[in-house]
């Protein structure tokens, strides 16, 4: 059984068919990305499995048990945490409250104070910024908050959306690197990134969307040799 199983995934926003039929599995330890064009229901299917927005039809199992219908900070609580695209930082709290607030479910505080070591060791500058207004921070530096913030539930899972968008390659880099050193540490990944080259490069397994439809999954390093995908997302071969 794999961590996460999603089948037959369906979500309608009123009278829109956003997802027809997703089905996806993400292997404990392991990163699975998806790829494709804007609109392609990529962000859409990580909200489902967060429980932002309920399917129409489907089922969405984490450890065996399902999410559909379960409240978002039970899911949470569950252990799968949700890097949303666009950063979402508290502007006006300080980088060390938001993190905190990541941990607003836990009641260990001794493995909080671990974890937050474990944060400002994959990002020093958080650590640096640690008083400072989260509004005030850099884009780089609010997407890792974001992600810092996330890791702080302590998840097994963690769906991160579009992490590299609008950031400079020397911080894409970054945040990839930081992204396998995550996996490193035991936490399985979904990822859904508008860089698909680099995704499925860093990637165990890949699923291509195409509106709101799965039209390929394979091993990422399969699809990072498809012609299809390379004339597709890719630019062409690389």
């Amino acid at each position: 059984m794999s961590l996460l199983e999603v089948e037959n995934l369906n979500v309608h926003y009123g009278a829109i068919h956003a997802l027809k039929g997703v089905s996806l599995a993400a292997e404990e330890g392991g990163i699975v990305t998806l790829v494709g064009a804007n609109g392609a229901g990529k962000s859409t299917t990580l909200r489902a499995i967060s429980g932002l927005i309920k399917p129409s039809a489907g089922s969405i199992r984490f450890r065996g048990k399902s999410l559909v219908g379960v409240k978002p900070h039970e899911i949470v609580r569950e252990g799968v945490s949700h890097v949303p695209e666009g950063r979402i930082v508290f502007a006006n709290l300080t980088v060390l409250d938001n993190l905190e607030m990541g941990a607003y479910l836990r009641k260990d505080r001794a493995g909080c104070v671990e974890d937050l070591k474990k944060v400002f060791r994959l990002f020093p500058r958080l650590d640096e910024r640690r008083r400072q207004a989260a509004g005030t921070l850099s884009g780089g530096e609010q997407q890792m908050l974001a992600i810092g913030r996330a890791l702080m539930a302590k998840p097994t899972l963690l769906l991160m959306d579009e992490p590299s968008l609008g950031l400079a390659p020397i911080l894409v880099r970054e945040i990839f690197s930081v992204i396998r050193e995550i996996r490193s540490q035991g936490t399985t990944i979904v990822l859904v990134e508008q860089n698909a080259r680099l995704a499925l490069a860093t990637a165990d397994r890949g699923y291509v969307l195409e509106t709101g439809s799965v039209r390929m999954s394979d091993r990422a390093q399969v699809l990072l040799e498809s012609p299809f995908v390379q004339a597709a997302y890719l630019g062409g071969p690389g």
